[in-house]
């Protein structure tokens, strides 16, 4: 890991031992982080490891905003991503039915050179094996085809199903909604939540199949985000690369009511294509034909939970990062970039230069630094998904005429623009975008860095006494003897 103005080195003389339980993205780029940083790391993963899984299998586009792009930089990941991304220019509300352009997000390029990072499109899968390479490469070990049934948090010990007991000085919960970790950290309350009343399914069609519709070439081709708005329900669509082909495909999203059936929870079991249950009707011809090039679906359920209180475990042996943590509504713009915020925060902190003896208090201050900006965001992605979820009536009818309202004022050069309008807009979305977890972290260090170094010399200076006295001991022993 690079410096930084916290000037830290890797702590291969204070180095402890991480389990991550859970090869998810949130998993793999802990281990990779934390193992750059001078650790140990052992991910164990259920599944089988097979390195085209994800790429086959995991075509779904990832949104990177410009708070995990700027991360994914600082770890030296550019180019690699520019390879196997898309950059987009903005993003552009459609009624649903009708497919007018109700108006644009546009990305300036002002703003984007102030925010010092891009917004990336990206299979999941790419990212996926991207880290995977890296955590390999770094010294990562990998153990497959291992499933965890229960954790000790005091000893820091998982148990496998057959029986195997691994243990660490930290075991993280990377394993995603459905965390076995998570219980052991949170309590009761970590099983409990609200079955979500919409769906959100993926669906993913090469643009070779796109380019012989003449109505469809258009969005084939256009790096912007493009959201319909439909009664009830909405898809967005963004253009993501293959890496194994370096083809490009139309990733969609379509959120619809779930009707009270249940869907599954996993991303990686497709179904034959449902127009009924994806309410095709409410959308445009566009909209209708596009998604009829598609012959599978991939729905997911969702459940909401309240902010969870806590993250870290009361013996300070184990924490949760990821959808482990702060499970977020699937296919939202900030899944990804929440988990790759943990592994930055909690690879930076156990970067610093503490003791051991530390360890606990350093997760305390991932927990600190991570619970509200996860919590804000997981409110933020819920009210933008409801926004443009609305069903037909007076509230729909209002924001299409402020989307309409406000479209020419968006078109303008970002000097001509009205600062109110600015601020209106943009507001969030920059509280978002400008976070950079590694500022707060160094932040945080400011403020406790003095106490806990005083606190590591005086412990080493305790040490180094201890040490004396064992060895006078051992020769007082040796003459009496």
């Amino acid at each position: 890991m690079s410096g930084g103005s916290l000037n830290m080195s890797r702590r291969s003389s204070q180095a402890l031992r991480f389990i991550v339980v859970g090869g998810s993205i949130a998993g793999v780029a802990c281990a990779y982080a934390l193992q750059d940083a001078g650790h140990q790391v052992m991910v164990v993963e259920q599944g089988d490891g097979r390195s085209n899984v994800y790429l086959t299998q995991s075509h779904g586009g990832i949104r990177s905003p410009p708070n995990m792009t700027r991360l994914l930089n600082h770890w030296g990941f550019g180019p690699a991503i520019a390879r196997v991304s898309i950059k987009a220019n903005r993003f552009t509300f459609l009624e649903g039915k009708s497919g007018e352009e109700l108006g644009p997000l546009v990305l300036h390029e002002k703003l984007m050179k102030a925010l010092a990072a891009d917004f990336l499109y990206i299979q999941h899968g790419a990212l996926h094996a991207m880290f995977v390479e890296c955590a390999r490469n770094a010294g990562v070990q990998f153990r497959y085809n291992t499933e965890i049934v229960s954790v000790d948090p005091w000893k820091g010990m998982v148990i496998t199903r057959k029986g195997a007991k691994l243990s660490a000085d930290v075991i993280i919960g990377a394993d995603g909604y459905r965390s076995v970790v998570r219980p052991v950290v949170v309590g009761p309350e970590g099983v409990k939540g609200v079955l979500d009343k919409r769906v959100s399914v993926n669906i993913t069609v090469p643009t070779e199949l796109m380019r012989s519709h003449k109505d469809l070439v258009r969005l084939s081709v256009s790096p912007e985000w493009s959201l319909w708005l439909g009664d009830d329900c909405a898809m967005h669509g963004l253009l993501t690369v293959d890496p194994r082909s370096s083809t490009t495909e139309y990733g969609m999203v379509m959120h619809v009511p779930s009707d009270g059936k249940p869907a599954q929870n996993s991303w990686d079991r497709s179904q034959p294509l449902d127009e009924k249950f994806l309410k095709l009707d409410r959308f445009e011809p566009r909209v209708q034909k596009l998604v009829k090039l598609a012959q599978t679906m991939t729905p997911t359920s969702h459940t909401i939970y309240e902010p969870f209180d806590n993250w870290v475990h009361e013996s300070g042996k184990v924490v949760l990062v990821g959808e482990a943590a702060h499970p977020l509504m699937p296919n939202g713009s900030h899944n990804a970039a929440m988990s790759i915020e943990d592994a930055m925060t909690l690879s930076t902190l156990f970067s610093l230069p503490a003791a051991k003896s530390h360890t606990s208090i350093l997760l305390s201050a991932y927990e600190e630094l991570r619970q509200p900006r996860c919590a804000a965001t997981q409110a933020s992605e819920l009210r933008k998904r409801d926004f443009v979820c609305l069903p037909w009536g007076p509230e729909q009818q209002a924001r299409d005429d402020g989307l309409r309202d406000a479209r020419a004022r968006a078109l303008l050069d970002w000097d001509d623009a009205e600062e109110e309008f600015l601020r209106e807009t943009w507001e969030e979305y920059i509280d978002l975008f400008a976070f950079d977890a590694r500022e707060a972290v160094e932040d945080w260090w400011t403020k406790w860095g003095p106490a806990i170094s005083r606190s590591r010399i005086l412990d080493s200076r305790i040490e180094s006494t201890v040490g004396k006295f064992e060895s006078l001991y051992l020769e007082v022993e040796k003459v009496v003897a």
